[in-house]
């Protein structure tokens, strides 16, 4: 038996015509901003230096996110809470026997928006390509069965989620699931700290000789602080200790430097390396 599915008006049409021309005037804008949003819970608005522009983020999970995927080099741009075409999203829900997005007081269909559209280079075809990704923190979508697995839920979130993956489907577009897991607490610390040093110019043969000493160095004293190897090379260099520690934010920021950034990583402690 088929689902009733909600109505379309002609407001939120109206809605999506005036974003469109916005977006098309002034680049992207979000669908969804922080001002819009009754809840409770954090949320954030970030001045992002990499694309200078404000981003708006719904919850911390969310600015988590946002921040391990800009700051992935390859990375162009992230746009976050993109509208889909309501009326691809309504044939769909259609299709798929599911109830689309509504409003349950007024039964009126509401707007899918998918958490971030990232532009990134494909580093084999050095074509640029398109990934949609979905925020959801992880119990939202598994519960742990008698021997601690992870088992997909049944329920309304993953019944929208079946629209916005068929949705990116039908576009070619590669949509992907992120989750607290995938954007820690201690990562994006990290990669807050290594961003303070964001848009400092340094020369480019040096820093891989930075990095090649500090590596060096791990692996001759892997017990070592990152003090001491950002001090081994700074020396071999002729660099000041000020000097040093910029360059070792950036190189950890361009993933030069393959560090574990499961912990939070300080100067004065040892860090271990990945792969």
């Amino acid at each position: 038996m088929a689902v009733k599915q909600p109505d379309l008006t002609a407001e939120i049409v109206g809605d999506l015509r005036r974003w469109k021309k916005l977006t098309l005037e002034q680049g992207h804008a979000p669908w969804v901003r922080v001002t819009d949003v009754n809840k409770m819970g954090r949320r954030h608005l970030v001045e992002c230096p990499k694309q200078k522009r404000t981003i708006h983020l719904l919850s911390d999970g969310e600015y988590r996110a946002y921040q391990i995927l800009i700051w992935r080099p390859n990375v162009i741009a992230v746009y976050e809470q993109v509208p889909l075409h309501i009326p691809s999203t309504l044939k769909i829900a259609r299709q798929l026997n599911i109830v689309h997005h509504k409003n349950y007081e007024t039964n009126e269909a509401y707007v899918a928006s998918t958490d971030f559209v990232v532009h990134e280079v494909n580093l084999k075809s050095k074509q640029i390509e398109k990934i949609a990704y979905s925020f959801k923190y992880f119990d939202q979508f598994y519960r742990l069965d008698e021997r601690g697995k992870p088992v997909l839920k049944r329920g309304r979130t993953l019944q929208k989620q079946k629209i916005e993956r068929e949705y990116w489907r039908k576009k070619g577009v590669i949509f992907r699931l992120i989750t607290e897991l995938n954007a820690t607490k201690a990562k994006c610390w990290n990669i807050d700290w290594f961003t303070q040093a964001f848009g400092i110019d340094v020369d480019k043969h040096t820093q891989i000789k930075f990095c090649e000493l500090f590596l060096e160095h791990w692996y001759l004293a892997p017990l070592s602080t990152i003090q001491d190897h950002i001090d081994f090379a700074c020396k071999k260099l002729l660099l000041s200790k000020k000097q040093g520690i910029t360059l070792f934010k950036l190189s950890a920021l361009d993933q030069l430097l393959p560090l574990d950034l499961s912990e939070k990583l300080k100067l004065y402690y040892p860090v271990k390396l990945v792969g």
